[in-house]
């Protein structure tokens, strides 16, 4: 089995952070990923563009993260807390963040 078909297993073929079920693709999180499973997350297009471009980042849509942040794989909870640092001046995220 192939690392992405490994991933797309382990992420049951959704956005591992938001849930969606088009047009997924593997993001190594940096800054140090050797593209091992350990250290990729399978996301959709509208969450890998806005974690790429933060000026695009519509905070309600990263509400999922209340579901998300709590996955026991460390690479899922890195970018969840990595986009709810950036987003802590919305109000919502902080009490987020609070909870980790």
């Amino acid at each position: 089995m192939s690392m992405e078909q490994e991933l797309r297993s382990r992420a049951k073929d959704k956005c591992e952070l938001c849930g969606a079920l088009e047009n997924l693709n593997i993001y190594d999180v940096p800054p140090a990923s050797d593209g091992s499973l350990d250290q990729v997350v399978l996301t959709c297009d509208i969450c890998r563009d806005q974690i790429d471009n933060p000026d695009k980042t519509e905070a309600n849509h990263w509400r999922c993260l209340n579901d998300s942040m709590w996955t026991p794989l460390p690479a899922v909870q890195v970018v969840a807390w990595r986009m709810l640092d950036r987003l802590r001046g919305e109000g919502w995220p902080q009490d987020l963040l609070d909870m980790l």
